[in-house]
């Protein structure tokens, strides 16, 4: 297939329209590819063929040096994150950094990015350009990918084939998302720049940076995660977006039903799942408001081995045939629905379990909302651990009973379909499961949680802004946060109320307190065993926090906490 972003360039170098749209500013194709000329020629003269591009705050210099390292015939690693010690691994492939940060990134030499305007590039053919990028795998350890452009372009041309219908409206292509890994990059990035649409460089975080992105255009893509529309749905009482949103695109994990079906009645459109991987690029899609299959991509062939595990050939993969870790059951010749992992299969006391059929029980019992099963190591032995959170009739029924009884009594409905040996060991009641961006399980939060002895409070009537966290908690009698503390006289200690607002803190406004510092703490009552407490949590500046716990007329603590990240 002809790299249709190769040619797009060398067909476009003068032409006058709109690429990208910066707060108040707009960046022509003739600016743009200026300025990947002037940067080309600064990349051909570095002796080193592969150089790391970390940019993370500067999207157009980000898009402007990602094309000049492909003119310039470099090869291109794509970090997600870039730290002093993930940095390490890299040297053994390149010791050159195109970054805007001033961070120490080690031994590395970083690209000083002043230079002289050139126009006497000539653009070249980028179909043989390389990308590297970094996927966590099924173990968690990073995994170098290698994807070449023309693989890249091929996907992206058929996309935009494939959403003429949407692409003809001349949407202006917004997203919560970042162009950093696969998904973003094609996206957010080199779809709309091969389809001639407008991109906004802003990336969306909050509700209202979406709602005001959608009053100031016309009509608009929306390139996001599982992850942040299941973060907006939760609240749809709280927000409501015009109908000029004429497609949702979403990738990184499954969607889940609940949330596409509340996605489609905020904006009046079914979000269009991507299915597939970094490896394979995009294998099928679908919208949930046509059912539940997948429908494969007319440019990939798709086949079962044995075990039932697809196996990709493509233009858009790095590697055909590749076997993927997915287990499906063919609808027909060309759909298919999805059935869980095959790396997700454990042994436990010589029972053989399907973790995500184990989650798909949980998820059917009256009480639950969503649940992540996992596995640990416990005194050389593996336990099944499982984190759920609860529907609103889950909370109430959790909050009447204990959570002792509804333990047990979900034991006992999961006995119905599982060996008692079997049964998670470990259970943690969350209002939220960590996921990332991408909306990916972090496991390693997932683990922590598991690790920790607090348990969280249940949380209800929750309403969150950019600004502001407001929920009423119930701190059950049988709770772990009151055992030692005192006996005879449960009492909710203080620093486990300062443990909550760092907690809350981390997941609801993505600050990760690795530092904290106390500017200002005042306890006035104790809070007991089932008591209901409104809580409060508001910026009242950078990184800055006021919390307060109260209840009616009643005040248990507030304070003032100042957050380093």
């Amino acid at each position: 297939m002809t790299n249709q972003i190769s040619k797009f360039f060398i067909e476009n170098i003068d032409n006058n329209r709109i690429l990208f749209l910066d707060k108040s500013r707009t960046i022509t194709m003739r600016q743009y590819m200026n300025d990947v000329a002037k940067y080309a020629k600064l990349f051909s003269k570095i002796s080193d063929d592969v150089l790391v591009l970390f940019i993370p705050d500067n999207l157009y210099l980000y898009y402007v040096c990602f094309m000049a390292l492909m003119q310039a015939g470099k090869e291109i690693i794509l970090p997600a994150l870039l730290t002093t010690e993930n940095a390490k691994p890299l040297l053994d492939m390149t010791h050159y950094l195109i970054t805007d940060k001033f961070d120490s990134f080690g031994e590395f030499n970083i690209v000083d990015l002043n230079c002289e305007d050139n126009t006497d590039w000539q653009f070249k053919d980028m179909s043989d350009g390389v990308i590297y990028f970094f996927t966590s795998g099924s173990t968690g350890t990073p995994k170098r990918i290698k994807k070449q452009l023309k693989m890249l372009s091929a996907e992206v041309a058929f996309h935009c084939e494939n959403q003429k219908h949407l692409l003809s409206q001349n949407p202006v292509m917004i997203s919560s998302v970042a162009p950093y890994h696969m998904y973003g990059l094609l996206w957010r990035f080199l779809y709309p720049l091969n389809a001639g649409t407008v991109s906004d460089l802003d990336i969306i975080f909050t509700p209202e940076e979406l709602q005001y992105k959608q009053s100031i255009y016309d009509c608009v893509l929306f390139a996001t995660t599982p992850s942040f529309l299941d973060g907006i749905t939760r609240y749809q009482n709280q927000y409501q977006f015009k109908d000029n949103c004429i497609g949702i695109y979403s990738s990184g994990s499954l969607l889940d039903t609940k949330t596409s079906q509340n996605a489609y009645n905020m904006f009046g459109v079914s979000p269009f799942e991507i299915f597939g991987s970094t490896e394979t690029g995009g294998v099928a899609s679908r919208q949930q408001i046509n059912g539940q299959p997948w429908t494969i991509f007319e440019p990939v062939n798709v086949t079962l081995t044995s075990e039932s595990m697809l196996s990709i050939e493509s233009d858009f993969s790095c590697q055909n045939p590749y076997l993927m870790s997915d287990i499906v059951e063919f609808v027909n010749d060309n759909q298919f629905l999805l059935k869980g992992r095959g790396d997700r299969m454990v042994k436990i006391a010589e029972e053989r379990v399907s973790l995500p059929e184990m989650e798909e029980k949980l998820c059917a019992y009256p009480y639950i909302n969503k649940s992540y099963v996992s596995t640990l190591i416990r005194k050389d032995r593996t336990i099944i651990c499982a984190a759920i959170t609860l529907n609103d009739e889950g909370k109430k029924h959790i909050i009447q009973n204990g959570r002792h009884n509804f333990i047990n009594e979900l034991k006992q409905y999961m006995l119905k379909f599982f060996p008692n040996v079997v049964l998670p060991r470990k259970i943690r009641i969350v209002e939220n499961i960590p996921v990332n961006i991408q909306g990916k399980y972090i496991k390693s939060d997932i683990a922590a949680m598991f690790e920790s002895n607090v348990a969280e409070p249940i949380m209800q009537n929750v309403v969150k802004t950019d600004s502001e966290l407001i929920a009423d908690l119930t701190f059950l009698k049988d709770g772990s946060y009151f055992t030692g503390h005192f006996p005879g006289f449960p009492v909710l200690p203080g620093v486990i109320q300062i443990h909550f607002v760092l907690m809350f803190i981390k997941q609801y406004f993505n600050i990760t307190p690795n530092d904290y510092h106390i500017l200002k703490l005042k306890f006035s009552s104790l809070i007991l065993p089932d008591t209901s407490v409104h809580f409060e949590l508001k910026k009242s500046g950078e990184n800055e926090f006021v919390f307060n716990f109260s209840n009616g007329d009643t005040k248990y603590s507030n304070g003032k906490i100042s957050i380093k990240e």
